[in-house]
């Protein structure tokens, strides 16, 4: 008996054939995704950025101490004020950030340079708010650099620079 139905195997190898592009297209744009992501190092600094910012602004004093490098050539610098080593850093800020500064950072112009895989050098514009009852609040549009540090513990920051200082509410 002879089969009526009518021979299918041009449709299949066109079927198939589409299935493998579709398959094969879609892996290429996860490859290409994947290349473009920034290298995990890069993440972990803006992650650190983060937390610092997020904790200078809660002003969680045990998060920034413990983000900050627990060494003796800590460095922090903002206007003429300047403290170097950790206990120096960490005894300074409360009296940089007092109960009513802000930190604005913008992180659409983030900078982070990785110099290795252990350093990286981080460069953003950030406004601070300063607050009083006395008076208006106070915008200061800075650019903080930072040196970021890769230790046993996950990054640490070794340098802070803001420059120009905030100017505090009177």
């Amino acid at each position: 008996m002879k089969n009526l139905l009518p021979d299918n195997r041009g449709m299949r190898k066109f079927a198939y054939a589409a299935f493998l592009t579709v398959a094969l297209a879609s892996a290429a744009a996860s490859v290409a995704r994947a290349d473009a992501d920034p290298p995990k190092a890069w993440q972990d600094v803006r992650a650190l950025v983060v937390r610092f910012n997020d904790a200078q602004n809660s002003q969680n004093s045990g998060v920034l101490s413990a983000l900050l490098l627990d060494s003796p050539d800590l460095n922090w610098s903002s206007g003429v004020s300047s403290a170097r080593g950790h206990e120096a850093v960490v005894a300074q800020l409360p009296f940089l950030y007092g109960g009513t500064m802000t930190v604005l950072p913008d992180y659409g112009a983030l900078t982070i340079n990785l110099l290795s895989p252990t350093a990286a050098d981080v460069t953003m514009p950030t406004q601070f708010r300063s607050e009083s009852l006395l008076s208006d609040a106070v915008m200061t549009t800075t650019v903080v650099r930072e040196h970021a540090v890769k230790t046993a513990d996950g990054w640490r920051l070794s340098s802070v620079d803001t420059q120009p200082a905030p100017v505090r509410a009177p």
